[in-house]
């Protein structure tokens, strides 16, 4: 099992093919390679990312404020810019005042370090506002908007410099689960994928609600049945984003979380193996012209230990089976047609 193990990412987290990786590091042997750790400075920057969310978690405007240069700036998304670490403080002391209970979650997306002294940080942000009667569901509206922020390092600390928050792009209201769904039905029918070890099939069809995708797959090597799984791909319209479940026939299991980007779709996994042990990894689904599908699986780890990134591997639709001949039409009887 080589290249054709690596396809279980179409429907999982790619890793129960994966046997001789699957177990511990033999006692004398090395382990597998660990994924890189960062550098001491995004070590640093990603702490202030968590200060950040506890801070506003805890609705304590100084010590969110205390997390910015005195120059900083803020600058939201009706246009608005907020100025100086004081003015900052005042605008979250409001903003706490004004939704109670409210909480952030933040998905960093991308670090650059710019230099010794600078870094830029892209993500989405998340905010919960709690329904009145305190409770999380029902009746809690969350509001999403992209964000970059700058980072310079003052005396040895790392400090938020510039925020400025993009609107994220609006949504019909009213839509069903089915509607956003159409931005995904290019993954109806069957898909193939096979080399000289095996095969993958992965047959998609709409649920008998129409509320949600279903991906149905069977991994077969040398003629015989290995594994089989189903990933049901539903709208969640709390993030405003698709979630996938995948559950094996080993008793695996995983959620993704998608994003857009361009023409390619980008799901992040994480999920249980049949021994319990963690699992995450990234996935990059590219449709390109025809049908044709490519899918890369990257950052995989399994209980912290890094994997190999998965070979991008290319699916084909399968053509349908190609129905009876119709029978050749008789010719319509003249006078002159003999009987």
């Amino acid at each position: 099992m080589t290249r054709l193990a690596l396809l279980l990412p179409l429907v999982g987290l790619g890793f129960v093919a994966d046997r001789p990786q699957e177990n511990a590091p033999d006692e004398g042997k090395a382990p597998p390679p660990a994924a890189e750790a960062p550098s001491p400075d995004e070590a640093a920057i990603r702490g202030v990312v968590a200060e950040f969310v506890r801070a506003y978690n805890a609705g304590d405007a100084p010590a969110l404020a205390a997390l910015f240069t005195d120059e900083a700036q803020i600058k939201v998304e009706d246009g608005e810019t907020v100025t100086g670490r004081a003015a900052i403080q005042e605008r979250f002391a409001e903003r706490f005042q004004l939704a109670p209970g409210a909480t952030l979650a933040i998905q960093t997306e991308s670090l650059r370090m710019l230099g010794p002294g600078a870094a830029i940080e892209e993500g989405v942000a998340t905010v919960t506002t709690p329904a009145e009667d305190g409770r999380d569901e029902p009746g809690a509206e969350a509001s999403r908007s992209r964000y970059v922020a700058t980072y310079v390092k003052v005396d040895g600390k790392w400090l938020q410099n510039d925020i400025h928050d993009f609107p994220m792009p609006d949504e019909e209201d009213g839509k069903s689960a089915h509607e956003h769904l159409k931005d995904l039905e290019w993954l109806l029918g069957e898909w193939i994928d096979e080399d000289d070890e095996g095969e993958v099939q992965t047959v998609c069809d709409w649920s008998e609600d129409g509320s949600f995708l279903l991906r149905r797959f069977k991994l077969r090597v040398g003629g015989e049945f290995v594994m089989s799984g189903v990933q049901r791909i539903g709208w969640d319209p709390r993030s405003k984003q698709f979630r996938s479940w995948v559950f094996d026939s080993e008793g695996g299991f995983s959620e993704g979380l998608w994003s857009r980007d361009g023409d390619r779709w980008i799901i992040k996994a994480t999920g249980v193996l049949r021994d319990g042990r963690s699992a995450s990894a990234t996935y990059i689904i590219t449709r390109e012209a025809g049908d044709t599908i490519r899918w890369a699986g990257i950052s995989r780890a399994v209980s912290g230990f890094g994997l190999p990134d998965a070979d991008e591997v290319v699916l084909v639709r399968k053509p349908p089976e190609p129905g009876p001949i119709p029978a050749p039409a008789e010719e319509p009887r003249t006078k002159e047609t003999p009987r």
